[in-house]
């Protein structure tokens, strides 16, 4: 997710900067695959009866093994790396909450807590096309219910999840987008390559992007100053190659929790903080029901519902609950004979620091090991506290449910996993294995990146973009907030153009559609004319001319014509010039 959102978000920085482009290189382990999220794509045998978005099967499918320190470490571990472009997030599954405040303002750093809430939750809230579904009338009496049964100290407020998808799109023929992965946009850019001169205009590589695939990152190269110069990568066939940078280079690491570090350490660069693999513990139960009215399974189809809750610490510590109502989701359904039956879970993943007794190490075949248990932050006098207050949730939940859907649930009062009333997922089992490589936390804590996400120690020139740089594990699926974090980090290692309009009767263009433009403005006001023909405005470039203070000019924009890319379109976009100064005088075309 890091590495993809970083590399999707440079691409269309280069549109803005022309001739300064920075060229990108994106090296990828594994080959292309088709991911679970894509409406019409082939898809692996034996998926019939899987339900929905069908991400925990391609995961299972797809993932490899992590190498355990001992034989017996994978024991509660259902997890591990996916080789392919664009990572694990071609199974991730889609709920793309936001880290509650409580939770940024105890543990994370203040510019990132800062940067996070003011700018860069919204931007990947639109890049993961976040969208709700339609709410009838008899959905929203339950939310409603649902808060209003609740204890009030709890924190509850039921809510639709945020889904990382669009549900449909109401124009006609027009098909939904589906749910987020970060192949798409990669696979974009690799098929739209700029046509060639007529007549043959055969498709030309992109000038600053190229996308290597199959080659494995092994090391960086550094030099006696402690600056990246190179980068080493094998083959499959297993030959090893340096790809040396140019000036001023940079390498951003967006390898994984366990990779990055792996990578670091084949450098002979030891993190300033000790590689605590961590994962939040995700606890659920689950329940069959059925209805006992008829038309009512139809009636309100599936429901996702999602609010943080209140630990009951006595320090505003917060969780998450994920409500699914006979929708897909990412836990084992409950053990009922009758497999048709829906399903009602409820999932609690509470929030936790990272945990001094994992770790992530190199092997002696120079691949990395892992060490993963559970966390062991909270005391048992804590355990029984959230959870008696998460029996007290479903217990209030079920309830409301069983009233208002006129539901009956199978095994309400009987124990759910080997005779405990909740059970536990695996540890990595939705691939939020996190820590290894963490910023600055707000305590004491080591830390191996700065706030800025480069390494610490004195390096130059790398930087680290995954879920290693997390400095606990949070309470909800960290995909949203490592976007944010990898948006972030683009515009801090190369940040877009701001124009401004140079004096109080400029109109200035930008062009930052990728590809060349013709402007023309018209000059009601009757100002002197230095331009008397339309002009070319070359992508990243600028045109500015002088009008007449507050007098509106009719600006007309010719693009690159659909029929014929060496003709401009005869028929322009119109816009409206504004003399005025600032960012009032500056249109952005793109």
């Amino acid at each position: 997710m890091g590495g993809g959102v970083i590399a999707r978000d440079l691409y269309e920085t280069n549109s803005r900067l022309g001739d300064d482009a920075k060229s990108v290189l994106v090296i990828e382990k594994g080959p292309l695959l088709f991911h679970s999220h894509c409406l019409n794509t082939a898809r692996p045998e034996g998926l019939a009866n899987d339900r929905g978005q069908q991400n925990d099967t391609f995961f299972a499918r797809f993932r490899q093994d992590y190498k355990f320190e001992t034989a017996d470490g994978g024991n509660d571990v259902y997890g591990g790396p996916m080789y392919n472009l664009g990572g694990r997030s071609a199974t991730w599954g889609l709920f793309a909450p936001r880290i509650h405040e409580n939770t940024l303002a105890r543990y994370f750093p203040v510019a990132v807590e800062t940067a996070l809430k003011d700018t860069y939750y919204e931007k990947a809230e639109k890049l993961f096309n976040i969208s709700l579904p339609t709410t009838k009338i008899i959905h929203q009496h339950l939310i409603d219910r649902l808060n209003a049964a609740a204890e009030s100290d709890h924190g509850i407020h039921w809510q639709w999840g945020k889904i990382a998808s669009e549900f449909k799109d109401d124009k006609n023929f027009d098909f939904a987008e589906g749910a987020y992965s970060t192949i798409d946009r990669l696979l974009e850019i690799a098929m739209s390559k700029p046509l060639g001169p007529p007549p043959e205009k055969r498709p030309q590589e992109h000038i600053n992007f190229k996308m290597l695939i199959r080659t494995e990152v092994r090391k960086l190269e550094i030099n006696s100053q402690k600056t990246v110069t190179g980068v080493v990568v094998r083959t499959e066939a297993g030959v090893e190659h340096t790809i040396k940078l140019k000036a001023n280079g940079r390498v951003i690491l967006a390898a994984g929790s366990v990779n990055s570090p792996a990578i670091l350490f084949r450098s002979n660069i030891s993190p300033r903080a000790d590689c605590l693999l961590t994962d939040h513990d995700v606890i659920y139960r689950s329940l069959a029901f059925r209805y006992l009215k008829e038309n009512y399974e139809k009636l309100v189809g599936a429901m996702k519902l999602q609010t943080y809750f209140n630990l009951g610490l006595g320090d505003n510590r917060v969780g998450l609950v994920d409500m699914s109502i006979d929708a897909s989701s990412y836990l084992p359904r409950s053990n009922t004979a009758d497999y048709s039956l829906p399903q009602f879970i409820m999932a609690f993943i509470i929030p936790c620091t990272l945990e001094p007794s994992c770790n992530v190490n190199l092997g002696s075949n120079n691949e990395p090991t892992v060490k993963i248990v559970r966390n062991t932050r909270y005391s048992t006098t804590e355990r029984q506290k959230y959870e008696e207050r998460m029996k007290k949730v479903i217990e209030s939940a079920t309830g409301v449910i069983e009233k208002h859907f006129k539901v009956e649930f199978i095994g309400k009062d009987k124990p759910f996993m080997n005779n405990e009333y909740f059970g536990k997922l695996e540890l990595c089992a939705i691939a939020s294995e996190l820590g290894t490589l963490p910023m600055p936390g707000r305590g004491t804590e080591a830390s191996s990146v700065d706030e800025n996400l480069k390494l610490k120690g004195g390096y130059e020139g790398i930087y680290v973009c995954d879920l290693s740089v997390f400095p606990m594990s949070p309470e909800v699926n960290p995909s949203l907030t490592l976007a944010a974090l990898a948006l972030r980090l683009s515009r801090h290692l190369v940040p877009r153009r701001r124009y401004r309009a140079t004096t109080t009767t400029e109109i200035c263009v930008v062009n930052s559609s990728g590809r060349p433009i013709k402007v023309w403005v018209s000059n009601l006001g009757g100002a002197q004319r230095k331009y008397l023909q339309p002009e070319v405005v070359l992508p990243g470039g600028r045109f500015a001319t002088e009008r007449i203070l507050n007098v509106q000019e009719s600006v007309m924009v010719y693009r690159l014509s659909k029929a014929d890319e060496s003709q401009y379109s005869t028929e322009p976009e119109l816009y409206i010039g504004h003399p005025g100064g600032g960012r009032k005088g500056v249109i952005t075309i793109l």
